[in-house]
């Protein structure tokens, strides 16, 4: 996972690093907020499980990057997922993207520690989306689009489908909230892999075999402040929440050993300029 002040422009960049987590959270949907101020760099700390329906936690932290070249066409780079825009800075936007997907290895919880290992891999694929500036007092900003992903069966098969969108409002000069929504559909490879238990994984871990079929895997919910420091730095804090659903819901990975709801939370500071 910038705008029409100062403020939200640089908001863009970090909230999405506010969620560090999203490198820890195996699953989770890109952030998606909205933008329009050239250039922007920084980082964030975030807390979040240690893979997708678990209970354990970790830390991590992630830089961004926002980077307008000299032709309009806008970098966009949130901790694991990164995307180039050929579209306009409002209105119709899209273009190719990728993500860094974290496996499941040396886990905490002696249980899943059982279950098969998942490499770390990499996700490539495209989306499209609209992003709405709303002139008047409130200058609010609407953000939504559709991504589509595949790991082109190097560690599953299928596609990874997130619909996001997102709202922006300025409260006060320096100060900005934001919330988005989400939801994301998987291959029944995906689940297999991330949520399922092999008859080789029952017998090593005690869990019951679990095979899962694809569908609607997680919806998710975000909430973000903005704080406009000075003329070029900015501060803030979210939360991210995740609701596991479907057949993934069911795996006893995360019925048994770990939890529905993933939440992320954390905190960046980001520096912009023109």
């Amino acid at each position: 996972m910038t705008a029409f002040h100062p403020l939200p422009s640089r908001g863009r960049l970090l909230a999405a690093l506010l969620a560090a987590a999203l490198a820890g959270t195996a699953h989770a949907s890109p952030i998606d907020l909205p933008g329009a101020i050239p250039n922007m760099v920084g980082i964030g700390v975030g807390s979040t499980t240690e893979y997708a329906g678990g209970n354990e936690r970790m830390l991590g932290v992630l830089p961004g990057l926002r980077y307008t070249t000299e032709s309009g066409r806008l970098l966009e780079w949130y901790g694991p997922y990164a995307q180039f825009n050929f579209g306009g800075l409002t209105g119709w936007q899209y273009g190719p993207a990728v993500s860094l997907r974290l496996g499941r290895k040396d886990v905490d919880d002696p249980v899943v520690a059982q279950v098969h290992e998942i490499d770390t891999t990499v996700e490539a694929g495209g989306y499209v989306g609209y992003e709405y500036h709303a002139p008047g007092a409130i200058p609010y900003r609407l953000r939504g689009g559709v991504s589509v992903l595949t790991n082109a069966g190097i560690v599953y098969g299928g596609v990874r489908v997130n619909a996001t969108g997102s709202l922006w409002v300025p409260v006060h000069r320096r100060v900005f909230l934001g919330a988005g929504v989400g939801m994301t559909w998987v291959s029944r490879s995906f689940n297999q892999t991330y949520f399922g238990v092999t008859e080789a994984d029952s017998a090593a871990s005690g869990l019951p075999v679990y095979s899962p079929g694809g569908g609607l895997e997680q919806c998710t919910g975000w909430l973000a402040a903005i704080y406009q420091i000075d003329r070029h730095w900015y501060a803030g804090a979210m939360i991210y929440m995740q609701r596991i659903t479907g057949s993934a819901a069911d795996s006893p990975i995360v019925s048994q050993r770990g939890t529905r709801n993933q939440i992320t939370y954390g905190a960046g500071i980001a520096y912009a300029w023109k």
